[in-house]
């Protein structure tokens, strides 16, 4: 079956599964998810940190590579922020790897409104050296995260420099997380394929 444009959008904020195989993505590709691994399929739903869930999956500790992580200062609001120009921003790129295997298993951008978050917690995030739902289950912060957008290329998109450090097929997930009632981090990540097989 296929799926209009808008299925990924907002059927999997509250679901795992839509009759609707085959989605239609903002790259412009189709993803017929049912042909996707199982764990990926998973990944690409759920609501909670991906680090542990991998960890648990390839059975291996997970360490968080820092790629970019540099504090901005708005000259627009971001949609899908609790943010107003003019407002604390820090934009994040960092990979997911496997601390024995090396190998590559997630990587993700996100963009964060400071002011939104407790101070500890914004000052720890500048640092870098830590992932966002590892660093929320240390501090206790209660959020909730909203998945908005599932994106799949065929190849991945040249000149990305984040996603350099992936091959062939990649697939993503966009959500937000709310933090006392306000939107504060948006966060795509992204996985290839390949990983995910056998």
């Amino acid at each position: 079956m296929t799926a209009d444009k808008n299925t990924n959008k907002s059927y999997f904020r509250s679901h795992g599964y839509t009759p609707d195989e085959i989605i239609l993505t903002d790259s412009g590709e189709s993803c017929d998810l049912s042909k996707l691994p199982p764990f990926l399929r998973t990944l690409l739903v759920m609501d909670g940190t991906v680090t542990k869930a991998l960890e648990a999956w390839f059975w291996e500790p997970v360490k968080v590579v820092p790629l970019k992580n540099e504090l901005t200062k708005l000259t627009e609001t971001v949609e899908g922020l609790a943010t107003k120009k003019g407002d604390k921003a820090l934009q994040r790129e960092v990979i997911l790897q496997g601390v024995d295997s090396e190998k590559t298993f997630a990587c993700a951008r996100s963009t964060v409104a400071l002011e939104s978050l407790p101070t500890e917690v914004g000052l720890a995030l500048e640092t870098g050296q830590i992932g966002i739902g590892e660093l929320f289950r240390e501090k206790g912060l209660e959020t909730y995260r909203e998945l908005f957008n599932i994106n799949y290329f065929s190849a991945v998109p040249k000149g990305d420099v984040l996603l350099a450090h992936m091959e062939g097929e990649v697939v993503s997930r966009s959500y937000q997380i709310w933090v006392n009632g306000s939107a504060a981090i948006i966060v795509t990540e992204y996985f290839s394929v390949s990983a995910y097989k056998g």
